[in-house]
């Protein structure tokens, strides 16, 4: 039987429908899936990566902030401490404890000096100064009595000294305790600070804090001579392991009052 042209036709656009729909449907559609899926993930590796990214400059940028801080240390180390050498006007606890008995009262002297030249800062005339006490021949308490050591974690020397008076114009008595933020090798502090007197003669009485922390990182041990005697505290130290009421921003000197002098 011989087909007429229109049955071919239908065939034949029935035979293109199917392998059309094998196609769309078998490969475009997964394909298109799959490409939006690998799209997808492409985008999320994309995210990851900058996320990695930024957490890499997180890390930089602490590394740096680290790195700031340490050396801020370092520099309050080298101006607010004393040295480690005796030459230079600092102390090596390294030494044996004899030793240490003949080289603290140089280092004391050189802590007087030290005091002394900061007494006259501000151009003020200094009335009552402090005096630095005399540390212990005992080689078996010197650690103990002077460096406070080990009833703190680490060596210090600590006095407290008051009352201190000086006299001048408000303007110097007021740079005189401000220096005191700055002095070389040591955290001071002043407080109860009072004025007397008719402007511009007028005379301030306040309280002075000084800690020196010693450098080093050895310390000769004990000595264990027979039956070390119990640490006594030399006239304005403070006891071990007593600190004074500082001002935590770094022992900075007592501001002067606002109110204006007499």
């Amino acid at each position: 039987m011989k087909l007429s042209p229109f049955p071919i036709i239908f065939i034949g656009i029935a035979i293109a429908i199917i392998a059309l729909s094998y196609g769309f449907f078998h490969h475009f559609v997964p394909n298109r899936q799959e490409a939006a899926l690998w799209k997808e993930y492409g985008e999320k590796l994309q995210l990851e990566a900058g996320k990695r990214s930024k957490a890499v400059e997180r890390v930089e940028k602490a590394n740096r902030m680290v790195v700031a801080k340490a050396n801020e240390w370092v520099d309050i180390v080298n101006r607010r401490t004393p040295p480690s050498s005796l030459a230079a006007g600092g102390i090596d606890l390294s030494v044996n404890a004899w030793q240490l008995t003949v080289d603290a009262p140089k280092f004391r002297n050189s802590m007087q000096r030290a005091l002394n030249a900061q007494l006259r800062k501000g151009g003020v005339k200094v009335v009552t100064a402090p005096f630095i006490p005399e540390p212990s021949n005992q080689a078996t308490s010197i650690l103990a009595n002077y460096f406070n050591y080990p009833a703190l974690k680490f060596p210090a020397v600590m006095y407290y000294f008051g009352p201190i008076t000086v006299e001048g114009t408000y303007e110097q008595i007021s740079n005189h305790l401000k220096a005191y933020s700055s002095m070389p090798n040591y955290l001071a502090q002043t407080d109860g600070l009072s004025l007397s007197g008719t402007s511009p003669n007028l005379r301030g009485t306040y309280n002075l804090a000084i800690i020196g922390l010693i450098r080093g990182n050895e310390i000769f041990p004990p000595v264990p001579e027979g039956g070390a005697a119990p640490a006594q505290n030399a006239p304005g130290q403070l006891p071990p392991g007593m600190l004074p009421m500082l001002d935590p921003a770094m022992f900075g000197g007592a501001p002067v009052p606002g109110a204006e002098a007499p």
